[in-house]
């Protein structure tokens, strides 16, 4: 959830994913729980 907030690179490939602070944790945290779901 933190590198929603963040953002981060590398991880999936060279194109970095920009920060997203307006997002709370909690909120990031269901995001990252549903993208999991989609694998």
């Amino acid at each position: 959830a933190a590198k929603i907030i963040k953002g981060g690179a590398g991880v999936w490939g060279p194109v970095p994913m920009p920060a997203n602070a307006q997002v709370n944790d909690a909120d990031a945290k269901k995001l990252a729980a549903w993208v999991l779901t989609q694998k």
